[in-house]
């Protein structure tokens, strides 16, 4: 039986209407939400807003940079990409084109982005003009430091697949190459520069007391950081011998939570918005500080405006050092740690950076200063002055 006209032109008119919203409210929720500039299920920043032109020329890089912006902040982006990782590691078994997490063996995670799984099979080596240069630049920095009578320290904290490589894949260490840090190693020998801490030989030395890193996040815990902290004042101490500096945190009871370094999820269960996956992670007991937030922050140029970057100065007035240090986020457990040995320490999330470090020294001038480089990203400067010159 046919329905009345009435209704049928109802139930179209209904049918293009409820089309229309829906093709209507990403839209609506990408003009009425506030606009966020980091990507959780990406761990990005996201693009921001062009600034209206107002000739030809820029005209050119303006619509290109609008595009950007509303791929980047379309509404309900998130869970729909979510929802598309969601049926890739239900259907596929796979996470998805756009998320650099490989699942790996035992319930670990790896991120994969920035070549980090080509640079462990050694297929993206650098060359030795980009090795030489590198080496070149650190000793420079390291020497005019030395000028100023401050004592430099690089160290990278390792990727995860570099201590563990035994959880990547099946077969994983029959398929290892050598890896651009292994090549620096390599490069050093037996007798490295003393601006230079592996901190890889360290955590693998330790890697028999227990996980040294997040299951579910791409940074070490507690564990690991203190392995890497004492490897770091074992330094000062050779460059300060006079110096008495506090290491001896313990341990207290394991805690079962989601992980992470801010303990409200790891970044790379975060990235596949996945919220109930656990484990369990050592814990220090509880000490009590000497170290202070001084306030206001000192004022440097060109810092990133990102929430939570901004440089902050801890106060310890019973040691006797004073330290700078340029770092990201595998700083954040071993900070307080490091606090606690430095009468004033002051904290820039960004790679050494010499204006920064002249507004430092005119300052406070220093007596040690500290770099921190995750090891995907220790490279940057060689390859990015390569990609620079190819494009000239």
């Amino acid at each position: 039986m046919r329905k009345p006209f009435i209704l049928r032109v109802f139930c179209d008119r209904l049918t293009v209407l409820v089309f229309v919203g829906a093709l209507c409210l990403p839209g609506l929720k990408m003009l009425f939400s506030s606009a966020s500039n980091w990507s959780v299920t990406e761990q990005r920043v996201l693009a921001k807003a062009p600034v209206l032109t107002r000739t030809v020329t820029e005209m050119n890089i303006f619509f290109p940079q609008l595009d950007a912006y509303l791929n980047d902040h379309f509404g309900f982006r998130d869970k729909m990409i979510h929802r598309y990782r969601r049926e890739m590691e239900k259907r596929f078994n796979q996470f998805g084109v756009n998320a650099p997490v490989r699942k790996g063996l035992d319930g670990w995670y790896f991120f994969t982005a920035l070549n980090i799984i080509s640079d462990f099979h050694g297929n993206v080596p650098l060359t030795e003009k980009q090795l030489d240069r590198w080496i070149t630049l650190q000793n420079q920095k390291a020497q005019w430091l030395k000028e100023q009578g401050i004592r430099y320290i690089l160290v990278a904290g390792p990727d995860k697949q570099s201590i563990y490589p035994e959880y990547l894949f099946a077969n994983a260490l029959e398929n290892k190459g050598v890896s651009r840090f292994e090549q620096l190693v390599a490069r050093f020998g037996s007798h490295p520069p003393d601006w230079f801490i592996n901190l890889h030989q360290a955590l693998r030395q330790a890697k028999g007391n227990g996980n040294l890193y997040y299951k579910n996040d791409s940074h070490w815990n507690v564990a690991g950081s203190l392995v890497a902290f004492k490897s770091i004042c074992q330094r000062i101490t050779e460059f300060f011998p006079n110096v008495r500096l506090k290491t001896d945190f313990a341990f207290g009871e394991a805690v079962t939570s989601s992980g992470g370094v801010t303990d409200e999820g790891g970044d790379l269960t975060r990235m596949l918005m996945k919220s109930d996956i656990q484990e369990t992670c050592p814990q220090l007991q509880p000490f009590q500080a000497c170290s202070q937030l001084i306030m206001p922050a000192p004022v440097l140029s060109d810092m990133p405006p990102e929430p939570g970057k901004a440089p902050f100065v801890k106060r310890c007035g019973e040691a006797e050092l004073t330290a700078v240090v340029f770092r990201d986020s595998f700083m954040i457990l071993m900070e307080p740690l490091l606090s606690e040995n430095f009468r004033q320490a002051s904290y820039i999330w960004k790679k050494y950076d010499q204006k920064n470090m002249e507004e430092l020294i005119a300052l406070k001038k220093p007596d040690v200063v500290i770099e921190m480089i995750v090891e995907r990203h220790f490279f940057d400067t060689a390859l990015n002055e390569t990609k620079h010159k190819e494009r000239e």
